[in-house]
């Protein structure tokens, strides 16, 4: 949580290299594409904080994908742009290390990278957090939905579990080791169901560095290690972290 009146800035980029494609049942094979597909990311963000148990955060992803990428969705040229923007509220629950998560994402964004018309959508969850010494632990949990539209598309409903370890060192080092899950359901239009489900199951070596008192590093390497309909993909992302207190 960002203390009362506190300021936090970050902006992250990555890539991810696919190496196999996951089908519906689990099964990996090699990704039809003549090279290695690529898909580039960036996303800023910024964090408010409200009073000491919550705090306020609105981020704005920002992807692309190059020729053998689109290749794998049916498409002949590379393609990017923005995502939805989301906003989002961290409540703690008293001195418990826990608390709920409520938000929302705005309609904006391009229809290639949302993959549907951008419309409003809802987020809700909670978060726990526990530290013992240089040992910290976290956790969060998020399921998100995107209400009918008035063609009478929905896009599957989205649920993420994601827990955290890390350990704080000496010279401002701190590894940590991450495990996501993410689940998507089925799309529907009129009630149709119609595409597939997808799960993914990604690991996240990574560690802290803290370049000054205001200054963070954020260096993380997802894995896609398992997961259904989804790419299996390895990469690296760097992310630049700015703490200011009032």
């Amino acid at each position: 949580m960002v203390p009362n009146g506190g300021m936090e800035f970050g902006f992250r980029a990555g890539a991810d290299v696919t190496y196999q494609m996951a089908d519906k049942n689990w099964e990996e094979t090699n990704a039809t594409s003549p090279t290695a597909p690529v898909a580039y990311s960036t996303e800023a963000y910024f964090k408010y904080g409200m009073n000491d148990r919550s705090d306020l955060e609105i981020s704005l992803p920002w992807y692309f994908y190059d020729k053998d990428y689109a290749l794998l969705h049916d498409r002949t040229e590379s393609f990017g742009g923005f995502d939805r923007a989301h906003l989002a509220a961290k409540i703690g629950l008293g001195k418990t290390g826990t608390g709920l998560v409520a938000g929302f994402f705005v309609p904006v964004g391009q229809e290639k990278i949302v993959g549907f018309k951008p419309e409003w959508g809802f987020t809700l969850g909670t978060f726990c957090g526990y530290r013992k010494g240089t040992w910290y632990a976290d956790g969060l949990a998020t399921w998100s939905t995107t209400p009918k539209s008035s063609s009478g598309f929905q896009p599957g409903d989205v649920t993420v579990m994601m827990a955290r370890g890390g350990v704080q060192l000496d010279e401002g080092v701190a590894p940590n080791f991450a495990l996501n899950y993410s689940f998507t359901g089925r799309s529907n239009t009129n009630d149709v169901a119609s595409g597939e489900v997808v799960h993914k199951i990604l690991a996240t070596p990574g560690c802290l560095l803290q370049l000054d008192e205001d200054w963070t590093m954020d260096v993380r390497v997802p894995v896609v290690v398992m997961g259904a309909n989804v790419h299996a993909s390895a990469g690296l992302s760097v992310g630049i972290i700015g703490y200011f207190e009032p």
